[in-house]
């Protein structure tokens, strides 16, 4: 059975419907639109210069182009999970040897053997630090001189 609402019953559920979908929605500043409409901008420019672009190209070249275009995306991710990899290793050394992990942050991540030399360079400098602040706690101050010309009772007990 249909319930039948009376007219203002009606509009209170319409009026509770309307702020309930006013809270789920984000309000957004002109600036954040601008921003958001600059960025779609932006990609629809590089799409249609693509188009553009490959609409003068032959079949040829157009498949040359694709090549090209998903053997440099292939690189990019190749070099993404390369460098997740270094950082993860980094993260890895750094811990064994005893070192904070974020000292991870320090190091250069462009190619295997630059992240070694960072590491090391990274892992050097921290010790020597940390070397260098123990020392200087360890020294401490200089000691005390109490001999006033007075006697001291326990050289006196050793016979000096």
């Amino acid at each position: 059975m249909q319930e039948n609402k009376t007219a203002p019953e009606q509009e209170k559920t319409a009026a509770g419907n309307t702020e309930t979908a006013e809270k789920d929605e984000k309000l957004y500043s002109q600036a954040e639109l601008d921003e958001k409409v600059n960025a779609e901008c932006e990609k629809l420019k590089k799409k249609l210069a693509e188009a553009e672009k490959l609409s003068g190209m032959s079949e040829k070249e157009r498949a040359e182009h694709k090549r090209s275009m998903r053997e440099k995306e292939l690189a990019e991710r190749e070099a993404a999970v390369e460098r997740r990899e270094l950082i993860a290793d980094a993260a890895d050394i750094l811990a064994e040897a005893g070192l904070p992990k974020q000292l991870a942050a320090c190091l250069n991540y462009s190619g295997k053997e630059e992240c070694g030399k960072s590491l090391a360079a990274v892992t050097k400098a921290f010790e020597e630090a940390v070397a260098a602040a123990v020392n200087t706690r360890l020294r401490g101050g200089t000691p005390k001189h109490v001999y006033n010309g007075a006697k001291d009772a326990f050289l006196d007990g050793l016979g000096v």
